[in-house]
C-alpha cells in the first residue's frame, strides 16, 4: 500500500521529480528516472518496472484510468499536489494525469544477455555515440516494430531514460532490452562472447555494398553512427561488412532514425517477416 504524502510547497520531494526530469547526472546517481504520459506509463507497467511515486493533480478527481495505473503500479509514496506544481513537472501540451519517479534497472546487461541468447535468431541494434535522445527513441521504436532483442549504446551517448527518448520510443524502451557500453572495445567483448557470434555490419554512404545485397539472415548487430560523425574508426575497423542505403536527390545523407527503419525493414523482410496485425 503507497505511503501518502502531499505535496504543498516546493519542497526537496517536488524538486527531485523537477530535477530527474531534466538533469542524466542526478538519474545516474538517484538510480530513479522521471516518467509521464499515457502510454509511457502504461507500456512500463505491463513490463513490470518498478515504481518509487507517483504525483497527481490534488485539485481535481482522478479518472479511472489513473486510479487503475496507481492501483497496477503499486508505488512507495503518493504525493498529491496543486494543480500549478503539477503543471511544472510537465512540458506537454496536454499534461498526464500522473508523473511518476521509477526505479532504474540494475540488471542491463544480463538482461540483454538473456534475451539475445533466446532469440532464435539474434537482431541486435548498435547507436554508435548518438546525441539525440529523440532519435534513440525514434530507433527503439521502429526496432521493437522489426524484431530486434535488444538495443546497445557505446561511447558518450544520449541516456535511455531522458524524458524525450521515452516519449519518441512510445514506450517501447521498456520492453526492449538495452544497455549502454563505455566503447567499442567493451561492446565487442561482449558480442564475442555470445555463444553465437553475430556478424557486425555498419551503415555508411562510403559502404562497399548495397543494403538490399546483404544476407541478414543469420544473427547481426546493425550499427547505426553518430548523427553528425557517422560510425566511429574503431567501429568501421570491427565490421564485418560496411553497407550503404541507395539515396537519390540532393541529400546526401539521411536522418539517422529514417535510415535505421530503412534497415531494420529490409533485415524483417529477409527474414520473411509477416508483422503481428
Amino acid at each position: 500500500m503507497p505511503e501518502l504524502r502531499p505535496l504543498r510547497s516546493r519542497s526537496d520531494v517536488f524538486q527531485r521529480y523537477e530535477t530527474l526530469r531534466r538533469n542524466r547526472e542526478k538519474r545516474t546517481h538517484a538510480k530513479l528516472y522521471f516518467l509521464e504520459g499515457v502510454h509511457p506509463v502504461e507500456q512500463a507497467i505491463a513490463a513490470g518496472e518498478a515504481f518509487y511515486s507517483m504525483g497527481y493533480n490534488a485539485d481535481k478527481r482522478l479518472s479511472g484510468w489513473a486510479q487503475d495505473m496507481i492501483a497496477k503500479a503499486d508505488p512507495e509514496f503518493l504525493h498529491p499536489m496543486p494543480g500549478d506544481m503539477m503543471a511544472e513537472l510537465s512540458d506537454r501540451e496536454n499534461p498526464c494525469e500522473l508523473v511518476c519517479l521509477v526505479h532504474q534497472r540494475g540488471d542491463l546487461q544480463a538482461r540483454l544477455r538473456h534475451a539475445i541468447q533466446a532469440a532464435p535468431n539474434p537482431l541486435i541494434v548498435l547507436c554508435d555515440r548518438p546525441t539525440s535522445p529523440g532519435n534513440l527513441g525514434t530507433i527503439i521504436r521502429s526496432a521493437d516494430a522489426f524484431g530486434a532483442c535488444g538495443i546497445i549504446t557505446t561511447g558518450h551517448s544520449a541516456d535511455f531514460y531522458d524524458p524525450q527518448c521515452i516519449r519518441a520510443s512510445i514506450g517501447t524502451l521498456f520492453h526492449m532490452p538495452f544497455c549502454p557500453f563505455g566503447s567499442c572495445e567493451e561492446a565487442v567483448s561482449f558480442l564475442r562472447g555470445l555463444p553465437t557470434v553475430p556478424q557486425i555490419v555498419g551503415t555508411s554512404a562510403k559502404g562497399t555494398a548495397s543494403l538490399h545485397q546483404a544476407d541478414f539472415t543469420r544473427p547481426t548487430v546493425l550499427i547505426v553512427g553518430n548523427e553528425t560523425f557517422g560510425m566511429s574508426k574503431a567501429w568501421k575497423e570491427a565490421c564485418d561488412q560496411l553497407l550503404r542505403i541507395p539515396i537519390y536527390g540532393a541529400a546526401s545523407s539521411l536522418n539517422v532514425g529514417c535510415a535505421a527503419s530503412i534497415c531494420l525493414y529490409e533485415i524483417a523482410r529477409q527474414r520473411d517477416f509477416d508483422g503481428h496485425r
